[in-house]
């Protein structure tokens, strides 16, 4: 399995939009890995993860192929995963497609909410596009993929959501826009019969002090790895990436908290990062 990250930062990107904080500034300098997108993933160049208004920007760059993808699940309804707009232009009058195939968003309330009414507003078909509303902790099966949704801790009127994806053998955990999760999700994942072979970490505050429940920082993962790894659900040969940076996260500089969180055994994201496990 082939994970991409295709954005990694939080709402306001790094340089974050307006903003002149040392953080910001520095990225503007040094460009590079230090350059953050709003967050979106892809896995095998088969599904999307997410639908930020980036989207169109990570085409540009990456060269996916958004046009074929049939399958995209959306974590949650905040503007920075959700850009419903976008999705209007797949419509007839916009999009003129080679093999007319509906693209699949899967989504609990909130965000299924938020591409219903783009659905409705552009009297969009469901040979272009689908709204499949789906359940924390019930299984369904798209483009070959298992994909359990899990309940994340996040602004609820969000409905988050976090995935398990699993085929041919191998399973990735992916979870950023949460804190520790729920003693319900616990106790889902407690009774998952198989090894999580990677796992995406949300670490949106880096090397900052919180208190606040919604995200997580190096600590918080550090607390997450180990409930994790005490659930029998990883082992010593699972790989941990952090992802999901806001710029007022401390040292979240890539150069500069790249090195910190290797030292505690994870891997720091970058847009276009590949991770194959």
């Amino acid at each position: 399995m082939k994970l991409k990250y295709l954005g990694t930062a939080a709402a306001e990107g790094t340089p974050a939009v307006f903003c002149t904080c040392p953080v910001c500034k520095a990225a503007r300098q040094l460009g590079g890995r230090n350059i953050r997108t709003r967050s979106q993933a892809i896995v095998d160049n088969t599904l999307l993860i997410d639908f930020p208004a980036d989207t169109y920007a990570h085409f540009l760059t990456y060269d996916f192929p958004l046009e074929s993808i049939r399958t995209c699940l959306l974590t949650h309804s905040h503007y920075d995963h959700l850009y419903p707009a976008d999705i209007a232009v797949r419509g007839p009058g916009f999009a003129n497609l080679e093999s007319v195939e509906p693209l699949s968003f899967y989504a609990d309330q909130s965000a299924h909410d938020k591409v219903q009414k783009i659905i409705d507003e552009f009297n969009l078909k469901e040979d272009r596009v689908k709204n499949i509303l789906i359940q924390p902790f019930v299984s369904f099966e798209a483009d070959g993929y298992t994909i359990t949704p899990i309940r994340a801790t996040h602004d609820p009127k969000s409905t988050p959501l976090v995935y398990l994806i699993e085929k041919n053998g191998r399973t990735l955990l992916y979870a950023n826009d949460t804190s520790d999760f729920g003693q319900p999700s616990w106790d889902f994942l407690k009774k998952y019969p198989g090894k999580i072979h990677c796992v995406s970490l949300d670490c949106t505050e880096a090397t900052k002090k919180i208190d606040y429940v919604g995200h997580m920082n190096l600590e918080r993962c550090i607390q997450m790895r180990e409930m994790l790894k005490a659930c029998g659900l990883t082992n010593d040969e699972t790989i941990y990436v952090l992802n999901h940076f806001s710029h007022n996260g401390g040292q979240s500089l890539y150069d500069d908290f790249a090195p910190i969180a290797e030292k505690q055994g994870f891997i720091t994201s970058y847009d276009g990062m590949e991770i194959t496990f």
